[in-house]
Protein backbone atom coordinates (compact mmCIF):
# COMPACT_ATOMS: atom_id res chain seq x y z
CA UNK A 1 0.00 0.00 0.00
CA UNK A 2 1.33 3.44 -0.94
CA UNK A 3 1.33 6.52 1.27
CA UNK A 4 2.27 9.95 0.01
CA UNK A 5 3.61 12.60 2.39
CA UNK A 6 1.03 14.87 3.98
CA UNK A 7 2.57 18.19 4.96
CA UNK A 8 -0.32 18.92 7.29
CA UNK A 9 0.48 15.76 9.32
CA UNK A 10 4.23 15.04 9.39
CA UNK A 11 7.42 15.99 11.30
CA UNK A 12 7.22 19.66 10.26
CA UNK A 13 3.78 19.84 11.88
CA UNK A 14 5.09 18.45 15.17
CA UNK A 15 7.61 21.29 15.10
CA UNK A 16 4.89 23.81 14.20
CA UNK A 17 2.88 22.77 17.27
CA UNK A 18 5.96 23.13 19.47
CA UNK A 19 6.80 26.55 17.99
CA UNK A 20 3.20 27.63 18.46
CA UNK A 21 3.43 26.59 22.11
CA UNK A 22 6.51 28.76 22.56
CA UNK A 23 4.81 31.60 20.64
CA UNK A 24 7.45 31.50 17.91
CA UNK A 25 6.84 31.78 14.17
CA UNK A 26 6.03 28.58 12.28
CA UNK A 27 5.61 27.74 8.60
CA UNK A 28 3.22 24.77 8.47
CA UNK A 29 -0.13 23.86 10.10
CA UNK A 30 -0.06 22.59 13.66
CA UNK A 31 -1.43 19.25 14.90
CA UNK A 32 -4.70 19.78 16.82
CA UNK A 33 -4.29 16.59 18.88
CA UNK A 34 -0.84 17.66 20.00
CA UNK A 35 -1.98 21.26 20.53
CA UNK A 36 -4.60 19.98 22.97
CA UNK A 37 -1.85 18.59 25.22
CA UNK A 38 0.24 21.75 24.85
CA UNK A 39 -2.73 23.87 25.89
CA UNK A 40 -1.52 23.61 29.48
CA UNK A 41 1.83 24.97 30.58
CA UNK A 42 4.71 22.53 30.96
CA UNK A 43 8.03 23.69 32.34
CA UNK A 44 9.77 21.14 30.13
CA UNK A 45 8.96 19.83 26.67
CA UNK A 46 10.95 16.80 25.47
CA UNK A 47 10.76 15.57 21.86
CA UNK A 48 12.27 12.09 21.36
CA UNK A 49 12.74 10.97 17.75
CA UNK A 50 13.46 7.24 17.46
CA UNK A 51 15.11 6.66 14.10
CA UNK A 52 13.13 4.20 11.99
CA UNK A 53 10.28 3.43 14.41
CA UNK A 54 7.41 3.37 11.94
CA UNK A 55 3.91 2.60 13.17
CA UNK A 56 3.87 -0.83 11.54
CA UNK A 57 7.18 -1.80 13.15
CA UNK A 58 6.03 -0.56 16.55
CA UNK A 59 2.69 -2.39 16.42
CA UNK A 60 4.16 -5.66 15.23
CA UNK A 61 6.99 -5.72 17.78
CA UNK A 62 5.28 -4.33 20.89
CA UNK A 63 2.16 -5.77 22.55
CA UNK A 64 -1.03 -3.71 22.81
CA UNK A 65 -0.30 -3.14 26.49
CA UNK A 66 3.16 -1.63 25.93
CA UNK A 67 3.61 1.87 27.33
CA UNK A 68 4.38 3.56 23.99
CA UNK A 69 1.36 1.95 22.35
CA UNK A 70 -0.90 3.05 25.20
CA UNK A 71 0.20 6.67 24.60
CA UNK A 72 -0.08 6.46 20.80
CA UNK A 73 -2.64 9.13 19.86
CA UNK A 74 -2.31 9.45 16.07
CA UNK A 75 -0.46 8.45 12.92
CA UNK A 76 1.47 10.88 10.75
CA UNK A 77 3.43 10.54 7.52
CA UNK A 78 7.12 11.00 7.05
CA UNK A 79 8.43 13.58 4.62
CA UNK A 80 9.71 12.46 1.22
CA UNK A 81 12.15 10.91 0.71
CA UNK A 82 11.31 8.88 3.81
CA UNK A 83 14.86 8.94 5.10
CA UNK A 84 16.85 10.22 8.06
CA UNK A 85 18.64 13.05 6.29
CA UNK A 86 15.46 14.64 4.93
CA UNK A 87 13.25 14.06 7.98
CA UNK A 88 15.74 14.94 10.72
CA UNK A 89 16.62 18.19 8.95
CA UNK A 90 12.90 18.98 8.88
CA UNK A 91 12.82 18.42 12.65
CA UNK A 92 15.79 20.80 13.08
CA UNK A 93 14.31 23.52 10.86
CA UNK A 94 10.52 23.16 10.85
CA UNK A 95 10.45 23.28 7.05
CA UNK A 96 10.10 20.69 4.28
CA UNK A 97 12.81 18.97 2.21
CA UNK A 98 11.76 21.22 -0.67
CA UNK A 99 12.99 24.18 1.37
CA UNK A 100 16.10 22.81 3.11
CA UNK A 101 17.28 20.53 0.23
CA UNK A 102 18.86 17.86 2.45
CA UNK A 103 17.03 15.20 0.45
CA UNK A 104 18.99 12.07 1.27
CA UNK A 105 22.12 10.29 2.35
CA UNK A 106 24.04 10.59 -0.91
CA UNK A 107 23.76 13.68 -3.14
CA UNK A 108 25.50 14.78 -6.33
CA UNK A 109 27.08 18.21 -5.84
CA UNK A 110 27.97 19.92 -9.10
CA UNK A 111 30.08 22.33 -7.04
CA UNK A 112 32.50 19.47 -6.33
CA UNK A 113 31.59 17.21 -9.26
CA UNK A 114 31.22 14.45 -6.68
CA UNK A 115 28.50 12.34 -5.13
CA UNK A 116 28.89 12.91 -1.39
CA UNK A 117 27.49 11.21 1.71
CA UNK A 118 26.25 14.36 3.39
CA UNK A 119 26.55 13.28 7.05
CA UNK A 120 30.06 11.83 6.77
CA UNK A 121 31.35 14.21 4.05
CA UNK A 122 32.91 11.25 2.23
CA UNK A 123 32.82 10.43 -1.48
CA UNK A 124 29.92 7.99 -1.86
CA UNK A 125 31.98 5.53 -3.90
CA UNK A 126 35.62 5.84 -2.80
CA UNK A 127 34.73 6.71 0.84
CA UNK A 128 37.54 9.29 0.79
CA UNK A 129 37.15 12.75 2.37
CA UNK A 130 35.94 15.43 -0.03
CA UNK A 131 36.65 18.64 1.88
CA UNK A 132 37.99 19.63 5.31
CA UNK A 133 34.64 21.12 6.28
CA UNK A 134 31.17 19.78 5.47
CA UNK A 135 30.36 20.23 1.78
CA UNK A 136 26.63 20.04 2.52
CA UNK A 137 26.84 22.60 5.33
CA UNK A 138 28.79 24.93 3.04
CA UNK A 139 26.38 24.65 0.10
CA UNK A 140 23.12 24.30 2.08
CA UNK A 141 23.36 26.02 5.48
CA UNK A 142 20.10 26.23 7.40
CA UNK A 143 18.53 28.02 10.36
CA UNK A 144 17.29 25.88 13.25
CA UNK A 145 14.27 26.30 15.51
CA UNK A 146 16.33 26.68 18.68
CA UNK A 147 17.02 30.42 18.58
CA UNK A 148 13.30 31.15 18.11
CA UNK A 149 12.42 28.91 21.05
CA UNK A 150 15.07 30.58 23.24
CA UNK A 151 13.45 33.97 22.54
CA UNK A 152 9.99 32.70 23.54
CA UNK A 153 7.65 34.94 25.54
CA UNK A 154 7.34 31.95 27.90
CA UNK A 155 10.63 33.33 29.16
CA UNK A 156 14.12 31.96 29.74
CA UNK A 157 13.67 28.80 27.66
CA UNK A 158 16.91 26.90 27.15
CA UNK A 159 16.94 24.50 24.17
CA UNK A 160 18.99 21.32 24.50
CA UNK A 161 19.76 18.57 21.99
CA UNK A 162 20.93 15.05 22.72
CA UNK A 163 22.20 12.54 20.17
CA UNK A 164 24.17 9.34 20.00
CA UNK A 165 27.93 9.78 20.17
CA UNK A 166 29.23 10.36 16.64
CA UNK A 167 26.04 12.04 15.41
CA UNK A 168 26.71 15.73 14.93
CA UNK A 169 23.97 18.24 15.66
CA UNK A 170 25.13 21.82 15.19
CA UNK A 171 24.92 24.16 18.16
CA UNK A 172 22.80 27.06 16.93
CA UNK A 173 21.13 28.43 20.02
CA UNK A 174 21.04 24.98 21.65
CA UNK A 175 23.33 23.21 24.10
CA UNK A 176 24.28 19.82 22.63
CA UNK A 177 25.03 16.66 24.59
CA UNK A 178 25.93 13.16 23.41
CA UNK A 179 25.37 9.72 24.89
CA UNK A 180 26.69 6.22 24.19
CA UNK A 181 23.63 4.49 25.65
CA UNK A 182 19.95 5.34 25.90
CA UNK A 183 20.17 5.03 29.68
CA UNK A 184 22.52 8.01 29.56
CA UNK A 185 20.01 9.90 27.40
CA UNK A 186 17.41 9.45 30.14
CA UNK A 187 19.87 10.59 32.79
CA UNK A 188 20.60 13.75 30.79
CA UNK A 189 16.90 14.46 30.27
CA UNK A 190 16.29 14.13 34.02
CA UNK A 191 19.16 16.52 34.77
CA UNK A 192 17.90 19.05 32.23
CA UNK A 193 14.32 18.91 33.50
CA UNK A 194 15.52 19.38 37.09
CA UNK A 195 17.09 22.77 36.35
CA UNK A 196 15.11 25.85 37.43
CA UNK A 197 14.74 27.18 33.89
CA UNK A 198 12.12 26.30 31.28
CA UNK A 199 13.58 23.83 28.79
CA UNK A 200 12.98 22.29 25.39
CA UNK A 201 14.96 19.11 24.66
CA UNK A 202 15.25 17.41 21.28
CA UNK A 203 16.53 13.82 21.44
CA UNK A 204 17.65 11.99 18.30
CA UNK A 205 18.44 8.29 18.73
CA UNK A 206 19.70 5.89 16.05
CA UNK A 207 17.56 2.92 17.09
CA UNK A 208 15.68 0.89 15.99
CA UNK A 209 16.92 1.92 12.52
CA UNK A 210 20.45 0.63 13.07
CA UNK A 211 19.23 -2.82 14.17
CA UNK A 212 16.50 -3.12 11.51
CA UNK A 213 18.96 -2.46 8.69
CA UNK A 214 21.05 -5.42 9.83
CA UNK A 215 18.40 -7.84 11.09
CA UNK A 216 15.09 -6.94 9.42
CA UNK A 217 12.02 -5.11 10.73
CA UNK A 218 10.43 -8.03 12.56
CA UNK A 219 13.51 -9.78 13.90
CA UNK A 220 13.94 -10.75 17.53
CA UNK A 221 16.71 -8.15 17.80
CA UNK A 222 14.38 -5.32 16.77
CA UNK A 223 11.65 -6.54 19.11
CA UNK A 224 14.11 -6.57 22.01
CA UNK A 225 15.40 -3.12 21.11
CA UNK A 226 11.89 -1.66 21.01
CA UNK A 227 10.94 -3.30 24.32
CA UNK A 228 14.05 -1.80 25.87
CA UNK A 229 13.29 1.70 24.53
CA UNK A 230 9.65 1.35 25.62
CA UNK A 231 10.68 0.46 29.19
CA UNK A 232 13.29 3.21 29.37
CA UNK A 233 10.84 5.90 28.26
CA UNK A 234 8.19 4.60 30.67
CA UNK A 235 10.67 4.81 33.56
CA UNK A 236 11.75 8.28 32.43
CA UNK A 237 8.17 9.55 32.33
CA UNK A 238 7.43 8.20 35.81
CA UNK A 239 10.41 10.11 37.24
CA UNK A 240 9.48 13.53 35.82
CA UNK A 241 6.95 16.21 36.69
CA UNK A 242 5.74 19.28 34.79
CA UNK A 243 7.07 17.75 31.57
CA UNK A 244 5.43 16.82 28.29
CA UNK A 245 7.20 14.04 26.40
CA UNK A 246 6.51 13.67 22.67
CA UNK A 247 7.79 10.55 20.90
CA UNK A 248 7.82 10.03 17.15
CA UNK A 249 10.10 8.92 14.31
CA UNK A 250 11.71 10.21 11.15
CA UNK A 251 10.47 7.31 8.99
CA UNK A 252 9.68 3.61 9.11
CA UNK A 253 11.40 0.74 7.28
CA UNK A 254 10.36 -2.17 5.11
CA UNK A 255 12.09 -5.52 4.61
CA UNK A 256 14.00 -5.78 1.34
CA UNK A 257 14.18 -8.88 -0.87
CA UNK A 258 16.58 -7.63 -3.58
CA UNK A 259 18.81 -4.78 -4.68
CA UNK A 260 18.79 -4.36 -8.44
CA UNK A 261 22.17 -3.28 -9.84
CA UNK A 262 21.40 -0.62 -12.44
CA UNK A 263 24.86 -0.96 -14.01
CA UNK A 264 23.89 -4.54 -14.97
CA UNK A 265 21.01 -3.21 -17.09
CA UNK A 266 22.63 -1.53 -20.13
CA UNK A 267 19.29 -0.23 -21.40
CA UNK A 268 19.08 1.93 -18.28
CA UNK A 269 22.76 2.53 -17.47
CA UNK A 270 23.61 3.77 -20.97
CA UNK A 271 21.01 6.54 -20.61
CA UNK A 272 22.54 7.99 -17.45
CA UNK A 273 24.92 10.95 -17.21
CA UNK A 274 26.03 10.06 -13.66
CA UNK A 275 25.09 7.18 -11.35
CA UNK A 276 21.76 7.54 -9.47
CA UNK A 277 21.95 9.26 -6.09
CA UNK A 278 19.89 10.26 -2.99
CA UNK A 279 18.72 6.83 -1.68
CA UNK A 280 18.40 3.27 -2.95
CA UNK A 281 14.60 3.54 -2.70
CA UNK A 282 14.34 7.16 -3.88
CA UNK A 283 16.93 7.62 -6.59
CA UNK A 284 17.47 10.76 -8.65
CA UNK A 285 18.73 10.30 -12.20
CA UNK A 286 20.31 12.66 -14.70
CA UNK A 287 19.53 11.35 -18.18
CA UNK A 288 21.18 12.14 -21.54
CA UNK A 289 19.03 14.74 -23.31
CA UNK A 290 18.42 12.51 -26.35
CA UNK A 291 17.74 9.30 -24.37
CA UNK A 292 14.78 10.25 -22.15
CA UNK A 293 12.26 8.20 -24.10
CA UNK A 294 14.62 5.22 -24.04
CA UNK A 295 15.11 5.69 -20.30
CA UNK A 296 11.40 5.83 -19.56
CA UNK A 297 10.79 2.70 -21.62
CA UNK A 298 13.66 0.78 -19.98
CA UNK A 299 12.61 1.71 -16.44
CA UNK A 300 9.04 0.63 -17.24
CA UNK A 301 10.25 -2.69 -18.68
CA UNK A 302 12.78 -3.60 -15.99
CA UNK A 303 11.56 -1.81 -12.85
CA UNK A 304 7.92 -1.00 -13.50
CA UNK A 305 6.43 -3.54 -11.08
CA UNK A 306 8.51 -2.32 -8.14
CA UNK A 307 9.20 1.36 -8.75
CA UNK A 308 7.33 4.51 -9.71
CA UNK A 309 9.07 6.80 -12.21
CA UNK A 310 8.45 10.51 -11.66
CA UNK A 311 9.77 13.26 -13.90
CA UNK A 312 11.17 16.45 -12.39
CA UNK A 313 7.91 18.24 -13.19
CA UNK A 314 5.92 15.39 -11.56
CA UNK A 315 7.92 15.74 -8.35
CA UNK A 316 7.45 19.50 -8.27
CA UNK A 317 3.78 19.55 -9.30
CA UNK A 318 2.76 16.76 -6.91
CA UNK A 319 4.41 18.62 -4.03
CA UNK A 320 5.87 15.43 -2.57
CA UNK A 321 8.91 17.31 -1.27
CA UNK A 322 6.71 19.85 0.50
CA UNK A 323 5.63 23.45 0.04
CA UNK A 324 7.29 26.81 0.45
CA UNK A 325 10.01 28.32 -1.71
CA UNK A 326 12.25 25.61 -3.21
CA UNK A 327 15.88 25.72 -2.14
CA UNK A 328 18.14 26.41 -5.17
CA UNK A 329 19.72 22.98 -4.69
CA UNK A 330 16.43 21.07 -4.57
CA UNK A 331 16.03 21.09 -8.34
CA UNK A 332 19.63 19.85 -8.73
CA UNK A 333 18.97 16.95 -6.38
CA UNK A 334 15.77 15.84 -8.11
CA UNK A 335 17.65 15.28 -11.37
CA UNK A 336 15.60 14.70 -14.50
CA UNK A 337 13.69 11.82 -12.91
CA UNK A 338 13.21 10.13 -9.56
CA UNK A 339 12.80 6.37 -9.27
CA UNK A 340 10.63 5.77 -6.18
CA UNK A 341 10.22 2.35 -4.57
CA UNK A 342 6.67 1.06 -4.16
CA UNK A 343 7.45 -2.60 -3.32
CA UNK A 344 10.23 -4.52 -1.56
CA UNK A 345 13.30 -3.80 -3.71
CA UNK A 346 16.05 -1.21 -3.90
CA UNK A 347 18.46 -0.15 -6.60
CA UNK A 348 22.22 0.29 -6.56
CA UNK A 349 24.90 1.39 -9.00
CA UNK A 350 28.11 -0.60 -8.50
CA UNK A 351 30.99 1.51 -9.84
CA UNK A 352 34.37 0.00 -10.71
CA UNK A 353 36.06 1.81 -7.81
CA UNK A 354 33.48 0.83 -5.22
CA UNK A 355 33.90 -2.01 -2.74
CA UNK A 356 31.04 -4.55 -2.74
CA UNK A 357 28.46 -3.76 -0.08
CA UNK A 358 26.17 -6.20 1.68
CA UNK A 359 22.48 -5.52 1.13
CA UNK A 360 20.51 -4.22 4.09
CA UNK A 361 17.75 -6.57 5.25
CA UNK A 362 15.46 -3.55 5.67
CA UNK A 363 15.58 -0.09 4.18
CA UNK A 364 13.62 3.13 3.70
CA UNK A 365 13.23 6.10 1.40
CA UNK A 366 10.27 4.84 -0.65
CA UNK A 367 6.52 5.41 -0.64
CA UNK A 368 5.20 2.26 1.06
CA UNK A 369 3.09 2.72 4.17
CA UNK A 370 5.63 0.81 6.27
CA UNK A 371 8.23 3.47 5.45
CA UNK A 372 5.93 6.48 5.38
CA UNK A 373 3.59 6.08 8.38
CA UNK A 374 5.01 7.11 11.76
CA UNK A 375 3.39 7.34 15.21
CA UNK A 376 2.62 10.39 17.31
CA UNK A 377 3.00 9.43 20.98
CA UNK A 378 2.31 11.98 23.72
CA UNK A 379 3.12 11.42 27.40
CA UNK A 380 2.03 14.08 29.90
CA UNK A 381 3.67 13.76 33.32
CA UNK A 382 2.21 14.81 36.66
CA UNK A 383 1.85 18.55 37.05
CA UNK A 384 2.74 20.10 40.38
CA UNK A 385 0.67 22.80 42.03
CA UNK A 386 2.89 25.53 40.63
CA UNK A 387 1.97 24.61 37.05
CA UNK A 388 -1.25 22.62 37.25
CA UNK A 389 -3.64 25.52 36.77
CA UNK A 390 -1.38 27.61 34.60
CA UNK A 391 -2.39 28.19 31.02
CA UNK A 392 -0.50 30.17 28.40
CA UNK A 393 -2.11 33.23 26.87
Amino acid sequence: MLSYPDYTRCPVNIISSILKYYRARYEYPTLPKLDAYLDRFYKNVVLIVLDGMGTDMMKRNLPDTAFLRSKHIDNLTSVFPSTTTAAMTSYYTGVSPNEHAWLGWSLFFKEFCRTIDVYTNLDSYTKMPVTKTSAAEFVMPYETIYKDIAKSIVGEVQPFTISQTGVNIAERGNIHKTADKFERVCELVKMICATPQNTFTYVQWNSPDDTAHREGCYSEAVAEKLKFLNNQIEDLASSLTDTLIIVSADHGLTDITEEIKINHIPEIADCLVVPPFVESRAAACYVKYDRKTDFERAVHNYLGNDFLLLSRSDVINKGILGGGKPHPKTIDFIGDYMICAIADKGIRYQTLNMKPKQMNKANHGGLTDKEMIIPLIVIPTKQTKAYKQKKLI
